[in-house]
């Protein structure tokens, strides 16, 4: 009887000590004046991304559409109030930039809008394609990434 009270106490022990101590882990921290991809909408002719600048003017933006997805010239900016932006845009290789006349002010949402694309024979129109969106600020040498863009297509 003394072994078993003895084993039990050392067994309550070492299971006691062995048990992972409750994590204290940091909250996320989340700041709602960063750049983000705030919204896609996309059709079967059409894709539409939505970007909110931050807290600092853009000065251009880029965006890699899928390899199986080639974007025409029909590529629309827009604020959020709905105003064309006077843009200049340019290609390099399968990489849309965007170069902005004026900065964009910040907090500021923007839609992009590629009316013209075309996929490669074979890729089902309905699905979800991932474009790579990344901007770029005065004073700042590199590019800011956004993330990857999901649009779904119905």
């Amino acid at each position: 009887m003394k072994k078993l009270i003895c084993f039990s106490t050392l067994s309550l022990a070492i299971a006691t000590m062995s048990l992972p101590s409750v994590a204290q882990g940091q909250q996320a921290q989340y700041s709602p004046s960063a750049p983000r991809i705030s919204s896609t909408n996309g059709y079967m002719d059409a894709h539409m991304i939505s970007v909110y600048t931050g807290d600092q003017p853009l000065s251009f933006i880029t965006v890699r559409p899928p390899d199986f997805i080639s974007v025409g010239d029909r590529i629309q900016i827009n604020d959020q109030s709905g105003q064309a932006i006077e843009s200049n845009i340019s290609r390099e290789g399968n990489i849309i930039r965007v170069n902005f006349a004026q900065p964009i002010p910040p907090q500021t949402t923007l839609k992009i809008t590629f009316a013209d694309l075309s996929l490669s024979s074979g890729v089902v129109p309905i699905g979800v394609y991932n474009y790579e969106v990344a901007g770029g600020y005065p004073g700042f040498r590199q590019e800011i990434p956004y993330g990857l863009a999901r649009v779904q297509v119905f």
